[in-house]
């Protein structure tokens, strides 16, 4: 099977290099809803014109409308999704799943690649998203060569394409699992917004004598080195892997150029029959690679027990793009009538630089960052516009920020690549977006669409009669019109042990998310559970991240505690749905009693993600804990159209209210993470790491809580609020609730994420 190649775009002059350099199909962002926040996006003429360019040559486009959707602007993503079918692009790559919900009701013939945000990471999560209707499923990036194959044996069943990541950045968390730049940076990686905590530096937190922490051993703990799979090309193939993307919509014509052109040159190699001429094609192809001005290389996790390597990241490097132009030896403030008006840094080169370059100095210390362009400079006291490795030159920089620096200053300056500055665009490309501007496109889809017909375009797993079934059967419910008192919402706790009911709240406890772990399953199968339960209602939670190998447990202890009459189930990922007998029939529904909720991991901001699930047959979902209050607000109090309103209503919302959230969830299992526990930012933030699961968790010393607004948030028509104790200490924590809903908020430490401002 031929394989794909899959280039990244984010100007034009990109898109027109990797189409010469032998890319298949290019994908470029949808403007405004994709996950990668642009400095333009581009306009749809421009994207119209692409996608003929690229047709007219036989090659393909996909557009990435992969951000999640905030309630408020559902109305101008159902009209980007009609004018992306009128565009006729090859297929959309989606994260949320109210936009795969809307994009299945009213544009069914608009193929549909689910996101590796969607965190694809095992075959039941390809297994759902193939039943959602979508034509390809972007893999997570986590995946060993040996689990992309298991996997690959199941989408040829099922007939689903797989597309998977074989270059460029990576992630220390799975995509789709990261919430540190939202919840401690104000800018969601969910919607193209991260400020990129895993490449900081930190430092970890050692006891003193004194009893205090102290901060020793810095280092790039999470600064992921870059992924090179092209030395596994044979592999891949022979596992059925329909596409190959490269990573990079942010990066430079020279970068798509010469990473295009590599794994072009490497594919073809694979056909040459002559050995000496396919060595000279896969030499040419690192040379390429070379040229690309990346990170450091590695085979990411293809290779079995690469988690646990030390390939995957390099602690005493920045993680920066480009190449090592020298290190920095000082830095002066220059004054103006006592203002900073510029910095002179003092810098021995490493490599050659001229007027003209690019650079980017990075102070490791405050881990400040600024990019210039270097004009004149000095070398001993002398003007020049080049100097050679070796010398130390006075380069001038007009940045404020570096004026608040303060000794000891330890960095390094890069040279960095921003080709396609100069580059222009083909005559003809350029002649097609004028002709695109003069050919208006159809407006006015969203208020046409929501206020018509019914639609019938459902999914084809659930069926209006089974929600009804389900709908009639909920016990559970609880409107979510007009006001209600705040001992009148229920609330609900999530704990790896059941001893936490045994603790004191001020809050009655309705239902126990209880952790689903093998001693936890025992307790319950040998009778004990019920002396710590008594009234309280008891569900299973899920973990979000379940490697392949460990599917097969949960889907056995699953079938054991629903023959023991254990039917209530929180699952981390929606893909788990698939974990359940019936699901593969369609008929989850019926199973008398079950209940299936959805964790905040499932990332909904939006009615008809609630309505999406809601259809897929669950009782209840957590809306994104990433939320600000007017998105969560807008949900509640959005009125369901006639299609939605049976669906809408049969799914409880709850919302994760305090706990201790994961802020990285990643595989990578680094040695440097041995024995250690506690680090600190430069910004002097706290963090803990935990490694469980098959994963390596980082969480934030200071809770979240949103307690402080229990009463607004109890009025706002949610049915259920969530209270994680699954981390930490729970007398302490049961201890610092208390604190917290006693009006005492402002004399402890704690965050609350977007709520109170806007989700970014």
């Amino acid at each position: 099977m031929k394989m794909e190649l899959l280039a990244p775009a984010g100007t034009i002059p990109a898109f027109e290099a990797a189409l010469a350099e032998g890319a298949d199909a290019v994908y470029l962002g949808a403007p405004v809803f994709n996950a990668r926040a642009l400095a333009r996006d581009f306009s749809f003429a421009e994207i119209a014109a692409m996608i003929q360019s690229a047709h007219d040559q036989g090659k393909k486009v996909y557009l990435a409308m992969n951000s999640l959707i905030k309630e408020e602007e559902l109305r101008l993503a159902l009209e980007t999704l009609g004018r992306i079918e009128q565009m006729q692009a090859d297929a959309l790559i989606v994260q949320d799943l109210g936009l795969v919900h809307l994009a299945r009701r009213f544009f069914p013939q608009l193929p549909l690649h689910a996101s590796t945000l969607m965190a694809a990471h095992n075959s039941v999560a390809v297994e759902y998203f193939a039943a959602l209707g979508c034509k390809r499923v972007v893999l997570a990036r986590e995946l060993h060569l040996r689990e992309i194959g298991h996997i690959a044996q199941l989408a040829g069943t099922i007939g689903v394409e797989l597309e998977l990541f074989v270059h460029g950045a990576m992630c220390f968390s799975y995509s789709g699992l990261c919430r540190f730049s939202s919840l401690h940076g104000g800018r969601s990686s969910l919607r193209g917004q991260c400020v990129q905590p895993c490449r900081r530096r930190y430092q970890w937190l050692s006891s003193g004598q004194s009893g205090k922490s102290a901060a020793s051993d810095g280092g790039y703990f999470f600064s992921m080195n870059d992924l090179s799979g092209i030395e596994q090309l044979d592999t891949l193939t022979a596992a059925g892997v329909a596409s190959l993307k490269i990573e990079g919509r942010l990066k430079s014509v020279a970068y798509v150029r010469n990473t295009v052109r590599a794994y072009r040159l490497a594919l073809d190699a694979r056909e040459e029959n002559d050995s000496k001429h396919r060595a000279r094609l896969l030499k040419e192809a690192q040379d390429c690679l070379d040229a690309a001005m990346g990170r450091r290389r590695s085979s990411g996790f293809f290779l079995d027990g690469a988690e646990s390597g030390s390939e995957l990241i390099s602690p005493e490097r920045s993680g920066n793009t480009g190449i090592l132009a020298g290190m920095l030896q000082g830095m002066e403030t220059v004054r103006h009538q006592g203002k900073v008006v510029a910095v002179q840094l003092l810098v021995q080169l490493r490599t050659p630089v001229s007027a003209g370059d690019r650079l980017r100095l990075h102070e490791e210390r405050s881990d400040t960052r600024i990019s210039f362009t270097l004009r004149v400079f000095r070398v001993a006291g002398k003007a020049r516009r080049r100097a050679q490795a070796g010398e130390i030159v006075e380069i001038r920089v007009q940045d404020a920020r570096l004026g608040a620096l303060r000794p000891p200053f330890h960095g390094k300056l890069y040279r960095v690549d921003e080709s396609g500055r100069r580059e222009q665009i083909s005559s003809a490309l350029a002649r097609l977006i004028v002709e695109r501007k003069s050919m208006p496109m159809s407006a006015g889809f969203a208020e046409a669409l929501l206020q018509g017909s019914a639609g019938t375009n459902l999914p084809a797993h659930r069926s209006k009669e089974k929600i009804d079934q389900r709908q009639s059967g909920q016990t559970d419910r609880r409107s979510r019109s007009g006001n209600r008192r705040l001992n009148q919402i229920q609330w609900w706790l999530q704990a790896t042990s059941p001893e936490v009911l045994r603790l004191r709240y001020p809050f009655p406890v309705s239902r126990l998310l209880l952790e689903l772990s093998a001693e936890n399953v025992e307790l319950a199968l040998a009778g004990h559970l019920q002396k710590f339960l008594r009234s309280t209602k008891l569900t299973w939670a899920l973990p979000p991240v379940i490697i392949e190998e460990r599917l097969a447990w949960f889907r056995q202890t699953i079938e054991r505690l629903q023959a023991a009459s254990f039917n209530s189930f929180q699952l981390g990922h929606p893909g788990q749905l698939c974990l359940f007998a019936a699901a593969h029939d369609g008929d989850t529904g019926k199973q008398t009693g079950l209940e299936l909720f959805g964790d905040y991991t499932f990332n909904l901001l939006n009615r008809s993600a609630i309505a999406a699930m809601a259809w897929a047959g669950f009782s209840g979902v957590q809306f994104s804990m990433e939320t600000d209050r007017s998105t969560i607000m807008a949900a509640l109090a959005a009125t369901p159209d006639e299609w939605e309103s049976s669906t809408f209503s049969s799914c409880a919302v709850g919302l994760l209210v305090y706990g201790r959230p994961a802020l990285f969830t990643s595989r990578s299992q680094a040695p440097h993470f041995k024995g250690r526990y506690s680090l600190v930012s430069p910004h002097g933030e706290r963090y803990f790491l935990r490694e469980q699961h098959d994963s390596v968790y980082v969480y934030p010393h200071q809770p979240f809580s949103l307690l402080a607004h229990s009463r607004e948030l109890a009025d706002s028509g949610l049915n259920y609020l969530v209270v994680d104790l699954s981390r930490g200490n729970p007398k302490r924590e049961a201890a610092l609730i208390m604190t917290l809903m006693g009006g005492r908020a402002a004399v402890l430490p704690h965050f609350s994420g977007n709520y109170s401002g806007v989700l970014a």
